[in-house]
């Protein structure tokens, strides 16, 4: 459609973004070695020089994918371009694994990324993810292209910020360090939850109850019952019904206090994501106390919260070499580069 005021064109739908900066410097070839890159993952070694292997020995083939056989498909999962983006993208990528793609409770790795020395053979302009999705990038497209890199519109993570799909063998080396960082976290004053942990912790306790009574009785019955179109001899299935929504509903109320607390600076949309995150863990941790998880609140809040501070730590920490240099020894690479403060991540 037509901006009214402006007359542009804009371009809309249910996930779409725009350049945030027209002048990023990422547009610039010469400059993105310049810049820290960075990436999260759930693997303690990434880029693991043996994930093709590992990913067969983990395959249980079971031949429903038409048309594909299991040596094609573990090509096809195992030769895709590595993605590489911004502090602020690396975070969000981890948020939305927790949430979406059952990682909640896993141990994540943030990782800085040193590209390896010479020219970078990089497409020009960007790709606009509105159009075509990156996440699937294959090495056999760098080829067909004769390309090291691809430079693209991220529309997933830190929306409107530019990332890199890359070859392997672009990244000289990585430092890394396990997140959430404890000592960032803010301090905190458990009184001042512990009265909200006790009514949660006791109207879990009278809900539980209130379900094991009415155990034997099928979702659908429970239902009708609810809704008086059957008898519910003692109101049994209404007290479980409402037990449940004030457990929901004080719970909500609990982790708006948790954002207002720990949460200052994240937008409305990251906030959300953060918290669905971090419902995702406490889905994953079923035994984990209340106040463990408002310690692992505070503490991954403190990535979005204080991301200097954690980028500080990890550049103080040991480069790992990835693919080593044909020339020149990474440590070389490493003594020659100075990376800019540019945040990123990858999927």
């Amino acid at each position: 459609m037509t901006c009214e005021r402006c007359g542009a064109r804009i371009h809309f739908g249910p996930a779409v973004a725009a350049l945030r900066d027209r002048c990023d410097p990422v547009l610039q070839d010469g400059t993105v070695a310049s810049l820290a890159w960075y990436h999260t993952s759930t693997s303690p070694d990434w880029p693991s020089p043996d994930y093709s292997s590992r990913f067969a020995e983990a395959l249980q083939w079971d031949g429903r994918l038409v048309g594909v056989n299991r040596e094609q498909h573990i090509l096809e999962e195992t030769t895709r371009a590595l993605h590489i983006g911004t502090y602020e993208t690396a975070i969000e990528n981890m948020l939305r694994r927790m949430n979406h793609e059952g990682d909640g409770g896993a141990q994540f790795y943030l990782y800085r990324v040193l590209r390896r020395s010479g020219p970078l053979r990089i497409n020009p302009g960007y790709r606009d993810e509105n159009h075509e999705v990156a996440a699937h990038i294959r090495i056999r497209y760098l080829d067909a292209h004769g390309l090291d890199a691809v430079r693209y519109l991220n529309v997933h993570e830190a929306m409107g910020v530019l990332s890199l799909a890359v070859r392997p063998e672009v990244i000289a080396a990585v430092q890394s360090i396990e997140i959430p960082l404890r000592d960032l976290a803010q301090p905190i004053a458990t009184e001042s939850f512990s009265e909200d942990v006790a009514k949660l912790e006791s109207l879990k306790r009278d809900w539980m109850a209130a379900e094991a009574q009415i155990a034997s009785i099928g979702r659908g019955s429970r239902r009708l019952m609810q809704l008086g179109a059957r008898p519910d001899p003692g109101g049994l299935t209404k007290r479980a019904a409402n037990l449940e929504r004030r457990h929901q509903e004080l719970w909500r109320d609990f982790e708006e206090a948790l954002g207002k607390r720990f949460l200052t600076k994240a937008s409305l949309i990251i906030k959300q994501e953060f918290t669905e995150a971090l419902a995702s863990w406490r889905s994953a941790s079923p035994s984990a106390s209340m106040h463990l998880f408002v310690e692992r609140y505070a503490a991954m809040a403190s990535l979005l919260e204080r991301p200097e501070e954690v980028r500080e730590s990890i550049r103080n920490t040991e480069w790992r070499a990835v693919h080593q240099p044909t020339t020149r020894t990474v440590e070389s690479e490493v003594d020659s580069s100075v990376p800019s403060s540019r945040a990123s991540s990858v999927r």
